[in-house]
């Protein structure tokens, strides 16, 4: 096959100036970004050259068991600050530094683009993210409310919007979506926010099932009841759609939503929309919300070309994409323009949010509170018992890892 493919003519793009023969195939999660990603690297494929992006939010067991076989069907995927320690701590990812040497200059790779354990760049990151409060201007306006600087203040407007017959719920947030991930990151944002931590740094022990834990969990059980019924079954992306279809006031979403709240073809509060930080726990403490990058990473297990791969990376990521959607999220290339769309994450990041953990402690307990917090928030149990019993998993998953 790779004869065949080595006489057959190349029709690669003009626009993308790849003219090799092969296949590459990239796993990432899915959102909006991602899917332009993706686009800009199909525009790649030739008679010669084929390219497959699966998009999917199961994207972690999927990389996991591809990173962890003998070879990987994978050659590259999309990671964030949580995702890459586990694989980072396994040995599992490609050493790109003779990479980004080879191609700096053709495609302009900057420092800050660059993500390193110590000596070796293990990723190229794209964009910084965070959660943030998106709100209805005009309904904040109609009922005299202002926009809430903690999750108290938060909590007594959506009780003013429970009677806004113009909306279904008061206020959105993820706590469904796979695996339990998305409402273990809510749990993460107000912990973090609340003084409390994952674990202990000195000895690994969980330390998020301790009062602060439990002010976190509590505080998230009383925002349910200002949401959708289903809130449990729903992830960013259904949270997106009910702000953008007006049948919510307020929702803590990624940032890099906050262009698609002013999309017309799929919006019906165009201009409506407005941006602020995330609440804060307590009187003048942080934002509650932690600062993110996305990025790519390489897998030694790959069996394709690595060479090729991280072209179609850079390809995608190059600055005339940043350019051409400068809107789209908050790129980390200095050709970048700030807009209206990523200030909130900007003050966030001043007003003192922290950077997401970046250890494998951090990601088993993510794991563990993802499987476990959401039986709290059904009624099944207390919040103390939810915690207690993530507890109980992190500790086995960290000795398996060795850890503890």
């Amino acid at each position: 096959m790779a004869a065949v493919l080595a006489v057959l003519p190349v029709t690669a793009s003009a626009d993308c100036g790849i003219e090799d023969a092969g296949e590459v195939n990239i796993l990432t999660n899915f959102f909006d970004v991602l899917e332009l990603l993706a686009n800009e690297m199909k525009e790649c494929e030739s008679d010669a050259l084929t390219v497959d992006v699966k998009l999917t939010t199961t994207h972690k067991e999927e990389r996991e068991r591809a990173f962890e076989a003998s070879s990987s069907p994978y050659d590259g995927s999309a990671v964030a600050n949580s995702s890459i320690t586990a694989l980072q701590a396994k040995g599992q990812l490609m050493r790109l530094n003779d990479l980004v040497d080879k191609y700096r200059d053709e495609y302009q790779i900057e420092d800050q683009m660059l993500i390193r354990f110590g000596d070796d760049v293990s990723a190229i990151a794209f964009m910084a993210n965070a959660q943030h409060f998106f709100y209805r201007t005009d309904l904040f306006e109609k009922h005299g409310l202002a926009v809430p600087q903690t999750y108290g203040e938060l909590l007594a407007a959506a009780e003013v919007l429970k009677s806004e017959e113009s909306i279904s719920y008061p206020f959105g947030a993820a706590f469904g979506g796979s695996g339990g991930w998305e409402v273990a990151n809510e749990f993460v944002n107000l912990l973090l926010a609340n003084g409390g931590q994952l674990f202990d740094p000195a000895t690994s022990e969980p330390a998020f099932d301790s009062q602060a834990g439990v002010e976190a969990l509590e505080t998230m059980g009383k925002l349910s009841e200002y949401m959708s019924p289903n809130a449990l079954a729903l992830d960013f992306l259904d949270v997106k759609r009910q702000l953008q279809q007006g049948e919510v006031a307020m929702a803590i979403l990624w940032g890099n939503e906050a262009n698609g709240m002013d999309n017309a073809s799929e919006s019906v509060v165009v201009d409506k929309v407005a941006f602020a930080p995330a609440p804060a726990m307590v009187d003048g403490g942080p934002p509650a919300t932690t600062f993110w990058w996305d990025g790519y990473v390489i897998p030694r297990n790959l069996d394709g070309d690595p060479d090729l791969t991280f072209r179609l990376i850079m390809h995608a990521t190059r600055p005339e994409v940043v350019a051409k959607n400068n809107d789209a999220a908050l790129w980390i290339r200095s050709n970048y323009v700030p807009t209206k769309y990523a200030a909130a994450v900007a003050a966030s990041v001043e007003a003192n949010a922290p950077p997401y953990p970046m250890n494998p402690q951090a990601e088993i307990a993510h794991g563990a509170l993802g499987n476990n917090i959401s039986d709290f928030l059904a009624g099944k149990e207390s919040a103390a018992q939810s915690l207690m019993d993530a507890a109980a998993d992190y500790r086995s998953a960290a000795e398996d890892a060795g850890l503890l």
